[in-house]
């Protein structure tokens, strides 16, 4: 196990790539996947239906008739009607007054009670049921005085319960409704009844409307920010593996430690199997932080992974295990290059780029045919596909993720084929003696 402590050691020598492309670009990349979790939490949250309450218009009624005692019974009882359903405002029984909560919107509705109109309701009253028994015409009702301001539709629309508040009121001394054994129908004690009656059935003198509340998919934006945040892993880890494996081998591979190993007693075999076991631990270290960092993000954004469903979670994070174990294989893929140190990060960093614009994790809406032909190219927009799958509820089954799972896997065993291909041509031209030097110092 020398070599594999040994193998840690350099990697741990090399610290500040971890730092730099695990730590660093992966915190930025849950900061983009919290902001869609965010969201749909939001969204959820002012999905819920509560009580429906409409639009209550602002009325100022103004009585002049109150010192008859019909004109004050209807005035009393148009108050309490109108008072069920818009906000009754006090202004100065003055035209000034009037005009200026008018226009500037303090009030929707102006509803005037004229000086004498209780008495000509009730005469108007006592015509309409003589004329109703003879099968004459009737004459009309007098209306009240009402203007609706012109910066809201409010006005009018409470204007039409004005109506229907007189309607109610006629209909009932016209039909004795509500009376309380009254011997004139036509007194201002029956229009006080008639007027109680009124505001009592209010409620089924208006239009119903009802509210049906279409149930809404709430754990769909949720699981669809979650695959985005696991997604968007695929910079970090790709950047970060393929840097610090290539790094590893490239490590054991230079010509002079590569003649030390092949002159030590130990099975080649064992050295390579030490080697790949660090690489293993790295990309489960790497695996296993960012899980903790996705679950963290979660937590923080208020949403349970249980409410997910752990199903789907979990085998969102073994593809995300087998996608690390791409990326490592993909850097040790590159290390039997024998590339400089340079070479290595501008490789990682660039390829972990194209992986993640080509994915389709950091995009909101679907791919560019182009972008979509080089995506299938590399694991990441395999590994992207797989997670949408599993996270998507209309999923058909395990054959929708499935295919992609299994092509992320053959892209690491590609890659680990083409590695130890590239590593058997360099290493049969090896050669356990050094070369000559000509340096004329020694010389003689």
């Amino acid at each position: 196990m020398n070599t594999c402590k040994t193998a840690l050691r350099i990697i741990w020598a090399h610290k500040f790539y971890l730092l730099l492309y695990l730590v660093g670009m992966s915190l930025i990349m849950i900061v983009i996947g919290s902001t869609n979790v965010q969201a749909a939490v939001r969204a959820n949250a002012s999905s819920s239906i509560g009580r429906f309450e409409p639009a209550r218009a602002k009325v100022v009624v103004i009585n002049r008739d109150s010192g008859n005692q019909a004109g004050c019974e209807l005035g009393q009882g148009l108050k309490k009607y109108l008072g069920k359903s818009a906000q009754l405002v006090t202004v100065e029984d003055k035209t000034q007054a009037l005009q200026d909560a008018n226009v500037s919107g303090k009030s929707d509705l102006t509803v005037i009670i004229p000086a004498g109109y209780g008495q000509r309701f009730l005469e108007t009253l006592e015509d309409t049921a003589a004329q109703a028994r003879s099968g004459g015409k009737t004459t009309a009702f007098p209306k009240v005085e009402t203007a609706a301001s012109y910066n809201s539709s409010r006005g009018s629309l409470a204007q039409l319960q004005v109506d229907s508040y007189f309607d109610a009121i006629r209909t009932a001394l016209l039909s004795g409704l509500g009376q309380n054994d009254s011997t004139d129908l036509h007194s201002p004690a029956a229009v006080k009844d008639a007027a109680t009656y009124a505001v009592a059935h209010y409620a089924g003198s208006q239009p119903h409307v009802g509210i049906h509340a279409s149930p809404k998919n709430d754990d769909g934006a949720l699981l669809k920010g979650f695959a985005t945040t696991v997604g968007l892993a695929a910079f970090p880890l790709m950047t970060a593996l393929t840097v610090c494996v290539a790094t590893l081998f490239g490590a054991f591979s230079s010509p002079d430690r590569h003649r030390r190993l092949l002159a030590s007693p130990i099975w080649s075999s064992s050295l390579n199997g030490q080697e790949l076991t660090a690489a293993l631990i790295v990309a489960g270290v790497s695996w296993a932080y960012y899980v903790a960092l996705v679950a963290f993000s979660m937590a923080a954004s208020g949403v349970s992974l249980a409410s997910l469903g752990w199903g789907r979670v979990l085998l969102s994070f073994f593809v995300m295990l087998i996608f690390a174990v791409s990326a490592a294989s993909f850097g040790f893929m590159l290390s039997q290059f024998n590339p400089s140190s340079s070479l290595i990060n501008s490789v990682g960093v660039t390829f972990g780029l194209v992986v993640m614009f080509t994915s389709g994790s950091s995009s909101g809406g679907p791919l560019p045919p182009v972008m979509q032909t080089i995506g299938k190219l590399t694991p990441g927009w395999w590994y992207n596909t797989a997670v949408q799958s599993i996270m998507d509820s209309n999923a058909a089954g395990p054959a929708s993720w499935g295919l992609p799972l299994i092509v992320v896997a053959l892209f690491a065993l590609a890659y680990a084929c083409v590695g130890l291909m590239v590593s058997r041509l360099t290493r049969t031209r090896a050669t356990l003696v050094a070369p000559v030097s000509s340096d004329p110092s020694m010389i003689g």
